[in-house]
This record gives structure tokens, C-alpha cells and sequence, in this order.
């Protein structure tokens, strides 16, 4: 239900009448004493305080259902998972990195589906603690979840043709100082905001863009610069000139897990499967 955003989502992903699905959660609710979802008037539903428990503990018993069938399956002699996994991922490394971890997963475990939830860097953090999803791709860390460190790039200045930045190999915070900016809205603007105000450089924040391919597009058609990671850079990088950022600014993609306690065995199988091939990082 939460996961399929309402009732006749939720009714069609799990080929059942809108009618089953609302009289189960309403046995669900009875059974429990108390109200779980919020009906919204389009259909929506949205957790009381009680759901947003019983949902974190259903997804903990799920996770533990998950572990005992892979015991079972590797005692049996079988190493192979099936179920769903959900992901939690930033744009960037939905593009240049999920791809190559997800084609590993699948040739090591075929029966793994996987469900992403893309977000910011904010979003995708508090998904994995609150269990929407059991992995998160994210440069945010928390003290409560696992993080094991997987890219980095760096943050560059990215400006139109024609821009008077435009000739520069590299450049420092202060020299943006008045011009007009776009920020990037996929949860690094607070860190730039921070740094650009350390730096005493008081650009013109003219729009906050959340998508990154909008974000180049509209830097491309000249109504500001910008600062993103490399990864976020556009494939397509006519009109723009991209330029170092001085001092360097770097920035370190996460997986994040709960604590391997209750880390599921389909969580465990993508990380191994999004290790291969990476880098260490020190």
C-alpha cells in the first residue's frame, strides 16, 4: 500500500479487488487497535504515527523471513535469492553507476527483482531509516546506519558559452561572487550555500532546480551557472564549460544499509554485486 502510493495501485500490484485490499487493512488495523493510513481524497494513503511503526516492524519481520529462506536455501545447497529488493538512489548514480551493479546482481541472482525510489541525498538517507527501502545510494551517512563507501568525484563550476567565467581552467568560490546562479536542489545546496558564505561570495541564487538534466539545460540556455558532482554532468555537454573548483571539493557516494543485523540477504547479495568492479577507497 504505502510502497504502490495507494489503494488501487496497491490493489493492481498485487492482483487483488481495491475491496480485498481495504478490508485487509482494516483487519490489520482492527487486529491491532489501531488506525494505520489516512485515506486521501485522490486515492492516496499516508501513515499515522502508529502505521510508520507497525510499517518498520513489518519490513524488520520481512527482512527476517528473507534471512531464514536464504539459511534454508544455502544449507539445501542453493545459493540463489528471489524476492524484491528496494532501492533508494540520487539521480547521478542512478545514471552513470546503478546500471553496472544491477547487471552484476542479476547475473549472480536472477530471482532478485528491484524496485527504485529516486530522491535527494535527504530523501533517499531517511528512506533506509525508516525501511522504505533496504539500500540507499546516497552521500549522506547517518550514526544508526551502515555506510560503506563506493565513488567520489568533485563538485565543479559548471557555466554557459559566452559566460565571462567562461575561459577559466579552475576558479574559486569567491570569484562567483554576483553572478547569477541556479542551484542544484538535490540536497548538496545547503553545503554550497555554506561554503559559498565562508568563501564571502554572494552570488544571485536566480533558481532552485531539482533535476540535474533541467539544471544543465537551463545553464546551457544562459540564465546562470551552477556547482554539481561530475556524475550529475550531462552526457551532452554542448553550450557548457565546465571548470574546476578551487579548492577541490569532493564528494563520496554511500551504500547505505541498516546495521548488518538487519541487513536482509538480498541487500547483502547487491552490495557484493555493486563491489565487484569498484575501487577501494581510502
Amino acid at each position: 500500500m504505502v510502497d504502490q502510493g495507494g489503494f488501487v495501485a496497491a490493489s493492481i500490484h498485487l492482483h487483488l479487488s481495491q475491496s480485498a485490499v481495504s478490508h485487509a487493512v482494516k483487519a490489520l488495523e482492527e487486529a491491532l487497535g489501531a488506525p494505520l493510513l489516512l485515506r486521501g481524497h485522490r486515492g492516496g494513503v499516508t501513515l499515522t504515527a502508529a502505521g510508520i511503526v507497525a510499517l518498520t516492524e513489518a519490513r524488520l519481520a520481512l527482512t527476517a523471513v528473507e534471512r531464514m529462506a536464504a539459511g534454508v536455501a544455502e544449507a539445501a545447497g542453493s545459493h540463489r535469492l528471489n524476492g524484491t529488493l528496494r532501492i533508494g538512489v540520487v539521480q547521478s548514480a542512478a545514471v552513470h553507476l546503478l546500471p553496472g551493479w544491477l547487471r552484476q546482481l542479476r547475473a549472480d541472482h536472477p530471482g532478485i527483482a528491484v524496485t527504485l525510489h529516486e530522491g535527494t541525498d535527504p530523501e533517499v538517507m531517511e528512506w533506509v531509516r525508516a525501511g522504505v527501502v533496504e539500500v540507499g545510494v546516497t552521500s549522506r551517512t547517518h550514526a544508526n546506519l551502515t555506510a560503506r563507501a563506493m565513488r567520489q568525484d568533485d563538485y565543479v563550476v559548471v557555466v554557459p558559452d559566452g559566460h565571462p567565467l567562461a575561459g577559466k581552467s579552475d576558479i574559486g568560490l569567491r570569484e562567483l561572487d554576483g553572478h547569477r546562479m541556479l542551484l542544484s536542489g538535490g540536497g548538496c545546496e545547503t553545503l554550497i550555500q555554506e561554503l559559498l558564505a565562508s568563501a564571502g561570495s554572494n552570488p544571485e541564487i536566480v533558481c532552485l532546480v531539482r533535476d540535474n538534466v533541467t539544471l544543465a539545460s537551463m545553464v546551457a540556455g544562459g540564465l546562470g551557472l551552477t556547482i554539481m558532482p561530475e556524475l550529475a554532468l550531462p552526457a551532452d555537454s554542448r553550450g557548457l564549460n565546465i571548470i574546476t573548483l578551487r579548492p577541490s571539493l569532493r564528494r563520496t557516494l554511500h551504500l547505505l544499509t541498516k546495521p548488518q543485523e538487519a541487513q536482509g540477504p538480498m541487500a547483502l547479495a547487491f552490495v557484493a554485486a555493486a563491489k565487484q568492479g569498484e575501487h577501494s577507497i581510502s
